[in-house]
């Protein structure tokens, strides 16, 4: 699977002030397990890959989820290779969750961040509205909610706010950093992407490749599916309006030019390019870190 299944009860985690850096370790475990027996032979080596921790630091976090009851762990020792002998390997198993929970792109395990942000961010992403990145609370109810300081998750949604992976709206804020996948919005996007689709079809044209960034910027208007071609707001309408004719060649950027939706699509483009420029710099910081070992 290219996804994730994250419960939303990671929430109610109790491992005390590092709580956000145990639930990315959570998470990254869980993205290594099998889906169907939710058991992960993922190793320390790994994990400290995956998150950017030292061993050192994984063998901790791994301690606190086991004596907390969130990670069964069972430790067996193996034959590595004739250089290295026998060592000792851990089996992870995790408990699934049947319901409350969300889908987590696993593109995300490849973005560099600090392991405290990235496992922030997934439980800033438990307290959202169902189907939606949108918080409506304050900073001190998402604390409660969460279980950490006022003060911590100030500081953290600061930090956050910086990193362009979440932004400020009007009683609460949205989570910017288009790596959940949410069910209802999954429905929507490929019923908008057909309706696309059979409008070049109708016209002659090659449908153009998806792309999930430019998605993403249509659906924030366009995402009512089984509309009436003759109704205003849905798509269909408004291509019929604006599209006459199309060149032999199209892509979702043309669609978006045509909608007047440039502006909300630059803004996406450039914080992915912020996002990008932050992992590249993140990369080297660790590259310089592993070379003065």
């Amino acid at each position: 699977m290219n996804y994730t299944v994250i419960p939303k009860s990671i929430m109610n985690f109790q491992t005390g002030n590092s709580k956000p850096v145990d639930v990315y370790v959570w998470a990254v475990i869980k993205c290594c397990s099998n889906h169907k027996t939710n058991i992960s032979h993922v190793t320390e080596e790994k994990l400290s890959l995956l998150t950017g921790l030292d061993e050192r630091s994984i063998r901790r976090s791994i301690k606190r989820l086991k004596d907390a009851g969130y990670l069964t762990v069972q430790t067996s020792t193996v034959k590595e290779d004739a250089d290295r002998g026998f060592i000792k390997r851990n089996m992870y198993h995790i408990k699934p969750e049947k319901s409350n929970y969300f889908f987590l792109d696993n593109s995300y395990f490849k973005r560099n961040y600090p392991a405290k942000i990235a496992g922030f961010l997934l439980l800033l992403k438990s307290v959202c509205l169902n189907n939606t990145d949108t918080i409506q609370w304050s900073n001190s109810q998402i604390a409660k909610a969460i279980g950490l300081s006022r003060n911590t998750t100030t500081a953290l949604i600061k930090e956050c706010q910086q990193l362009g992976l979440i932004k400020a709206i009007e009683k609460g804020y949205e989570l910017t950093a288009g790596c959940f996948i949410n069910s209802a919005v999954r429905k929507t996007d490929a019923g908008i992407y057909k309706e696309l689709c059979d409008f070049c079809k109708k016209k002659g044209v090659a449908a153009p490749k998806w792309d999930k960034r430019a998605m993403s910027v249509l659906l924030t208007k366009y995402n009512a599916i089984g509309l009436s071609r003759t109704e205003p707001i849905s798509l269909t309408c408004q291509l019929d309006k604006r599209c006459k004719n199309l060149p032999e060649k199209v892509s979702l950027a043309y669609f978006i030019k045509a909608l007047d939706m440039q502006g909300q699509y630059r803004e996406v483009m450039e914080r992915a390019e912020r996002a990008k420029t932050l992992q590249r710099g993140v990369q080297r910081f660790c590259i310089r870190i592993t070379a003065c070992k």
